[in-house]
């Protein structure tokens, strides 16, 4: 089984990043971010997929 690698505006988080390192990386404000994926800042963990979208 292979595992595909979902495009940009998905992202998947990876060992040792949070919002606020994902957010720098991007240049995407942390609360878009929560507010684009209907999550809290402790659900953003390894492994878990978010969108990330400028506009």
């Amino acid at each position: 089984m292979s595992i595909k690698k979902i495009p940009f505006p998905y992202y998947q988080v990876k060992k040792g990043e949070n919002l606020k390192t994902i957010s720098q990386k991007f240049d995407i404000d942390s609360t878009k971010i929560l507010l684009d994926n209907n999550m809290s800042p402790k659900q953003i963990k390894e492994g878990v997929f978010v969108i990330l979208s400028k506009s």
